[in-house]
């Protein structure tokens, strides 16, 4: 629930610290026009738990505190479990898998991220909302064919819908947004670096094969 981001907010507005949040792009609908990306301020409409809770979150930040940065993100990989190392294991083991097509997004390395916020924490820009993944944007088809290439990995992948693939696996999956692609204008404007997704993803390779 949302009682976390409340707490830590009012405890930063008491002690007069900066609260750092980490949001979602969950908190959108996901059927915007992929020819469009989200903005900070565009609409909300979540369509999970998930992403109801995260917005809930965002709001009592707003309410309790005014030094606050929200840092919006989406289809993270780093240390630990993710996506990447997930494709990885199943291009060695599979002669061909099915990926999603039609989901579209920014993959986004945690290392980035920390030092995006890192850097617009150094050059305290103003307080508020900001989306925060690598640039450019993709889907998790092209993101598993562009995986598979700089890896060397020979292995085939089909592209499917959501819907195919929720079919093909037998499973009940909740609702993924088909657009959560974040406009990253407004912390360009404050001259924060954002690394593009395919020179990410040439880093993170290189630190694990």
């Amino acid at each position: 629930m949302y009682g976390g981001p409340e707490n830590l907010a009012k405890a930063a507005k008491e002690n007069n610290s900066i609260l750092v949040h980490i949001s979602t792009d969950y908190v959108f609908g996901g059927e915007l026009d992929i020819k469009k990306d989200y903005q900070e301020e565009d609409k909300k409409a979540p369509v999970t738990a998930y992403g109801i809770t995260k917005l809930q979150g965002e709001e009592k930040i707003q309410e309790n505190t005014d030094k606050y940065y929200i840092f919006r993100t989406a289809w993270l990989y780093g240390q630990g479990n993710n996506f990447v190392r997930t494709m990885l294991n199943l291009g060695k083991t599979k002669e061909e898998i099915n990926v999603v097509a039609d989901q579209h997004g920014s993959p986004t390395f945690a290392e980035d991220l920390a030092n995006i916020i890192g850097d617009a924490i150094e050059k305290q820009i103003p307080y508020g909302i900001y989306h925060a993944t690598n640039q450019g944007y993709t889907t998790w088809y092209e993101f598993t064919k562009t995986i598979f290439e700089k890896a060397k990995i020979d292995c085939k992948v089909n592209p499917v819908t959501t819907e195919e693939y929720i079919e093909m696996m037998k499973i009940t999956q909740a609702k993924r947004p088909k657009n959560s692609q974040l406009s990253k204008e407004k912390l360009l404007a404050q001259g924060i670096t954002i690394p593009k997704w395919e020179e990410a993803l040439t880093r993170y390779l290189k630190q694990e094969l």
